[in-house]
């Protein structure tokens, strides 16, 4: 009996060492096919990553397209739904965004250089044709109990995160970080819920957009913050790469194919137009900078730090000029 009280102590000593790490010092966690990499205590920064899983596992059905109802206009996403599958109106995007995940992961490792605080990191590991948490859950599960599990762990790690990031007192910033490869320009689009002719048009609403908060604290126009000389896209521009919005390319129809993602169903839920104090930017990158992940990544994370670091920063860097502390 006496080795049986060893082995007890034993895997209490190393419960508790793990336990430490993981809600102390960050630590990973896994579960229903969700990764969370908690970040520091201090860290205002939240990566998600919902379409680079790879897992396939039989047991969930395969997403398909869904029954579209003339009558309402609607989509009925059940696998069993009656009626006609339009795969026109219904469609079920399933395709992968290649490498997202690694260059998420380099990202990260810079952003923590750069304000010495690690950010969370949530990732997705199912592949996108079984469960897709940019959708919202009736099209994104399709009514397979499973698929629903995965997507309530999924969100529930980014609330998860979101809460520590409140316990700051500081402002916080979500990157959702996908890819694309259709876009003829292959620019770096950067959504904030903007629609595509108001970018064009200069129908620009700071209420309708993913960085409400940030836009209701710092000083000059909401246009400056978006696209002008102080925005995220003015830094990728500096660094040499190709965004959108930025003082270059302040709409699609600058470029030569007119196309941008302006931010999906994780930017609506998570950024801050309609209240709150943690913005959202869905970020669609070409194939390029993700698939050379360990020369962009680091890159790309400078200038997301630098970011943060002038409007996110943890409360022991908290000096702004522009007011955003």
């Amino acid at each position: 009996m006496q080795w049986i009280a060893k082995v007890s102590i034993l895997l209490g000593l190393i419960s508790l060492s793990i336990g430490n790490n993981l809600g102390i010092d960050g630590g990973y966690f896994n579960s229903h096919y969700v990764d969370f990499y908690r970040g520091s205590e201090r860290t205002t920064v939240i990566l998600s990553v919902p379409h680079d899983g790879w897992k396939r596992p039989s047991a969930l059905a395969d997403r398909e397209r869904g029954c579209y109802d003339r009558s309402t206009r609607t989509c009925d996403w059940d696998h069993d739904c009656t009626g006609r599958k339009d795969s026109n109106k219904c469609a079920a995007v399933t395709g992968a965004d290649l490498w997202s995940a690694k260059l998420a992961m380099e990202i990260r490792e810079k952003i923590a250089d750069v304000t010495g605080e690690t950010p969370h990191m949530i990732v997705s590991q199912l592949h996108r044709s079984k469960m897709d948490p940019n959708r919202e859950r009736d099209e994104a599960t399709q009514g397979d109990y499973k698929a629903e599990y995965s997507y309530d762990t999924y969100h529930g790690f980014i609330e998860k995160a979101h809460n520590v990031v409140k316990r700051t007192g500081q402002p916080g910033i979500q990157f959702d970080i996908h890819g694309y490869s259709s876009h003829p320009d292959l620019w770096f689009e950067l959504g904030y819920l903007i629609d595509n002719d108001d970018l064009d048009s200069g129908r620009l609403r700071r209420s309708e957009s993913s960085i409400n908060a940030l836009a209701g604290r710092v000083d000059g126009s909401f246009e400056r913050i978006l696209r002008g000389d102080a925005s995220l896209g003015a830094m990728f521009q500096k660094a040499g790469y190709k965004a959108i919005p930025s003082p270059r390319y302040p709409g699609p129809g600058s470029g030569v194919g007119g196309k941008y993602y302006r931010g999906g169903y994780t930017t609506r839920r998570w950024g801050s137009k309609d209240g709150g104090d943690i913005d959202c930017i869905q970020m669609e990158l070409p194939p390029v900078p993700r698939k050379n992940n360990m020369e962009h990544g680091p890159k790309m994370g400078q200038v997301m730090g630098e970011f943060v670091n002038k409007y996110y920063p943890p409360h022991r860097l908290c000096a702004s000029p522009l007011g955003a502390c």
